[in-house]
C-alpha cells in the first residue's frame, strides 16, 4: 500500500511531467523598448592554465557548439582507479564546458582538456554540457571502470608458488625462429629474463639456434641457453623438435680471428651451430659472451692486425662459455652480430670520418623516421600524430639535404610502415644515425599537465651521446618542459648498427601543444632542434678522430 508521502510524490511527478509536456510557445519575443539596455549574455567558464609564451598563440575559432570527445571512446575501459583525463573539442572557443558538474577549460580554438575524478561505479559515464549562451550541446559518454580491488584475507607465500608448467621428461629441444634464409641478419628472436610484455629485451637469438626447453607459461616458453642461463621466448618464436633430438656440442674453432675492413672490424668465431650470445658495452669495450660454447684451442687473446680502432681482444674461458672482450681506442659506434657460413661474426663499426669540421654532416647518410601509422596518438581537435611528425620529418629532410646529407626516409606519405621495418630500412641503407620522430601521450591515471614530455630515448649505450646532444638543442627549441634522456625498450631504437634515438616533441593531447604543431613554423622548430643536435654530435666525433 502506498503511503501518503508516496502518493504525494507520485502526484508531483505527474504534475511536473505534465508541465514539461506543454507545447513550447512559438510566438515572437517582443523587442525591447527603445533605450532599454540588454544585459550581455554570461557564460560560466573555467580559467585556462597560464599560457606558455614559448608556444604560438592558440587561434580563435568560432562556430556551432558541438561536442567531440577524442578520449576516452564510448565504453572504453579506464585503467585508473581515481582520476583520469578527458579531452576533445566543443567547436567554439567562446563556450563554457561542464563535465559531471565540474567546469573544464576550453581553449580559444574550442579544444578542451580536463583532469577529473572518475565517475562512481554505479553511474560510469561523463555528463558533458557545453554552451556559449546562444548554442548548447549535451552528451552522455559511457565508460567502463576497473572492478574494485579484491581484498585478500588469506595469507600465502606467493614466492613459494611455481605456476610454471613443467615439461615432462624426456628433455626436448627447440630451434629458435626457423627461417628459410639462415643468413637474414634482420630476423632474430627476442629472449627476456621473465615471461610477459614489459620485460627487458636482452638476448637477440639467430634463426635455428638450438635451445633446451624447461617449461611454459601462457604464451611464453622457458628455455635454457646453457645450464645457468634460463630465458623466456614467445611460443611463436620456437619450433619444438622431435623427442630424441640432441644438438651437437658447440665448439668455437681454433681459427677465431679479427679481420679488418675499411668500415668495420670483424670478430670471426667458427662454430658448428648458431650460438646464443650476449653483447654488453662498458666504456670503450664490448663484451661478447657465447653461451654453451667450448673453445677448441683456449687462448688468452687474439692476434691483432694493424688497426688503430681496436686495441686488443681478450679471451676468457668460463664454465661452458667463451667471452671475447673487444677493447677499442674510442667508444663503440655500432655493431652487428651475424651467423654466416658456419661462423659467428661480430662486426664492430668504425665511426665515420668527418671531412669538414665546420659542416660535420656533409657526406653522411642519416635515416629520418616519422613515427606512425599504424597507431599513434591524436590531439583534442583530432590532429593525428602521424600527420604532425610527417611534417616535421619532411622539414628535417630538407634541412639535412641543404647540409649535404644523404637522407633516408622511412616514409614520405601517410601510408603505414611496419614498426619492425623502420630500423631495417636504416641498416640496409648503412645510415650513420637513425632519428625517429614522435609526439607523446600519457597512460591512464597520469596527468600530462604536471609532467614533462620533450625527451630523447635510447636503447644501446652507444646512442646515449647522440641523445644527450640532441635533447640539449631540441628542448630549448620546443619551449615545453624537458624530460631529458631516458632508456626505453623501443623497437625503433634497438637497431645496433648505428646510434639510434627516438625524439618526443611534446604532449599532443594538450590543446596548446596540438595547436602549435598544426603550424609549419613550430614543426620546423622541432626539425631545427634535431638538426642542431646532429651537428653537435658529429662535430664531437670530428674532434675525437
Amino acid at each position: 500500500m502506498m503511503t501518503i508521502r508516496a502518493v504525494a510524490f507520485a502526484l508531483a511527478l505527474v504534475t511536473g511531467a505534465a508541465a514539461c509536456s506543454r507545447p513550447i510557445s512559438t510566438a515572437p519575443v517582443p523587442a525591447p523598448a527603445p533605450g532599454t539596455v540588454v544585459p550581455a549574455r554570461t557564460v560560466e567558464r573555467a580559467a585556462l592554465p597560464p599560457r606558455n609564451s614559448a608556444l604560438p598563440a592558440v587561434p580563435d575559432v568560432r562556430g556551432p557548439v558541438q561536442i567531440n570527445v577524442v578520449y576516452p571512446k564510448p565504453d572504453q575501459l579506464i585503467q585508473s582507479r581515481d582520476s583520469n583525463f578527458i579531452f576533445g573539442s566543443v567547436g567554439s572557443g567562446d563556450a563554457g564546458l561542464k563535465i559531471n558538474g565540474v567546469l573544464v577549460p576550453v581553449w580559444p580554438n574550442g579544444a578542451f582538456f580536463g583532469w577529473l575524478p572518475l565517475p562512481p561505479q554505479q553511474a560510469p559515464f561523463y555528463d558533458i554540457a557545453a554552451t556559449n549562451g546562444l548554442d548548447t550541446a549535451r552528451l552522455s559518454l559511457p565508460i567502463k571502470l576497473l572492478p574494485p580491488p579484491v581484498r585478500d584475507t588469506i595469507r600465502r607465500d606467493t614466492l613459494a608458488v611455481d605456476t610454471t608448467q613443467r615439461t615432462a621428461p624426456p628433455v626436448q629441444y627447440a630451434l629458435v625462429a626457423p627461417a628459410s634464409n639462415a643468413n637474414d641478419t634482420d630476423r632474430v628472436a627476442i629472449a627476456r629474463p621473465a615471461p610477459g610484455d614489459g620485460q627487458q629485451y636482452k638476448w637477440f637469438l639467430f634463426p635455428n639456434t638450438p635451445v633446451k626447453l624447461a617449461g611454459s607459461k601462457g604464451d611464453f616458453v622457458k628455455a635454457e641457453l646453457d645450464s645457468g642461463a634460463p630465458v623466456w621466448l614467445q611460443k611463436t618464436d620456437v619450433a619444438v623438435q622431435p623427442t630424441g633430438f640432441l644438438p651437437p656440442e658447440r665448439i668455437a674453432g681454433g681459427a677465431t680471428r679479427l679481420e679488418s675492413a675499411p668500415g668495420w672490424v670483424d670478430l670471426v668465431v667458427p662454430t658448428n651451430s648458431p650460438p646464443p650470445y650476449l653483447a654488453e658495452e662498458n666504456g670503450n669495450s664490448i663484451s661478447v659472451l657465447l653461451y654453451g660454447t667450448r673453445a677448441e684451442s683456449p687462448v688468452a687473446s687474439l692476434p691483432m692486425p694493424a688497426d688503430k680502432y681496436v686495441a686488443g681482444v681478450a679471451v676468457t674461458n668460463e664454465a661452458g662459455r667463451v667471452r671475447y672482450t673487444i677493447n677499442l681506442n674510442r667508444a663503440p659506434y655500432g655493431y652487428l652480430a651475424m651467423y654466416q657460413n658456419g661462423a659467428f661474426i661480430f662486426r664492430v663499426r668504425r665511426p665515420p670520418v668527418i671531412g669538414d669540421a665546420s659542416n660535420p654532416l656533409r657526406g653522411l647518410t642519416i635515416a629520418v623516421d616519422p613515427g606512425h601509422p599504424p597507431a599513434g596518438t591524436t590531439g583534442p581537435t583530432s590532429f593525428y600524430e602521424g600527420e604532425a611528425v610527417l611534417g616535421v620529418g619532411l622539414k628535417l629532410r630538407d634541412l639535412l639535404v641543404q647540409k649535404g646529407v644523404n637522407v633516408v626516409m622511412t616514409r614520405t606519405t601517410m601510408d603505414p610502415v611496419d614498426l619492425g621495418a623502420r630500423p631495417i630500412i636504416s641498416r640496409r641503407a648503412n645510415a650513420q644515425a637513425f632519428i625517429s620522430l614522435h609526439l607523446d601521450a600519457e597512460p591512464d591515471g597520469v596527468n600530462p599537465m604536471t609532467h614533462a614530455a620533450t625527451a630523447c630515448y635510447y636503447f644501446w649505450p652507444h646512442s646515449v651521446s647522440l641523445a644527450q646532444q640532441t635533447i640539449a638543442n631540441l628542448g630549448p627549441a620546443m619551449g615545453t618542459p624537458i624530460l631529458g634522456v631516458k632508456y626505453q625498450n623501443l623497437a625503433v631504437a634497438r637497431g645496433s648498427w648505428m646510434p639510434a634515438i627516438l625524439c618526443e616533441g611534446g604532449f599532443l593531447i594538450l590543446p596548446d601543444v596540438e595547436a602549435a604543431f598544426r603550424t609549419p613554423q613550430y614543426q620546423e622548430r622541432m626539425a631545427r632542434g634535431i638538426l642542431a643536435g646532429l651537428e653537435s654530435y658529429f662535430a664531437s666525433l670530428a674532434r675525437a678522430q
